[in-house]
């Protein structure tokens, strides 16, 4: 059986039927949910390349409380070792807060390794100026096989 027959261009006859593609259409379109909702939870679960936290946040002068001690981790995100990763901690308010030390150095942070530097960084209000009670932003910032990331953290401080 030929498409011509008679001089004339015969075609196949398709039947479409939508009562018939509804069931694969919906099957495709599910695996398409699945494999988005899939990728979606994978970025979800990665972990950040660096983390704060600040304790005691916030900080109540009124009682007492001088310092708050700011804990950093720092996750190797990128795809090889790296040496040499320098942190670096800033108050963005500088003036109003001082941050000892301003940085530290990881020698070595294998691909997906991380390290915690437990109250490696003192935070206080300047001895030299007038502080008030609100949230005080400070910047953590490292850089991994040259790609440069950066976290912000907020103290509340709580002033007399």
């Amino acid at each position: 059986m030929g498409i011509y027959k008679q001089g004339k261009l015969q075609l196949p006859d398709f039947k479409f039927s939508f009562a018939k593609a509804k069931k694969p259409a919906l099957a495709v379109a599910g695996a398409a949910v699945v494999i988005l909702v899939a990728l979606g939870l994978m970025a979800l679960l990665q972990p950040a390349p660096i983390q704060g936290t600040l304790d005691p946040n916030p900080l109540d002068l009124t009682k007492g409380a001088q310092n708050s001690f700011l804990t950093v981790t720092v996750t190797n995100v990128t795809d090889a070792t790296a040496t040499n990763v320098p942190i670096r901690v800033e108050a963005v308010a500088a003036d109003a807060l001082v941050v000892f030390p301003k940085g530290a150095n990881i020698a070595t942070l294998g691909k997906g390794e991380y390290r915690t530097l437990n109250n490696a960084f003192s935070v206080r209000p300047n001895p030299n100026a007038v502080v008030y009670s609100g949230a005080y932003d400070i910047v953590i910032t490292a850089t991994i096989n040259g790609q440069q990331f950066s976290k912000k953290v907020t103290l509340e401080l709580k002033a007399a």
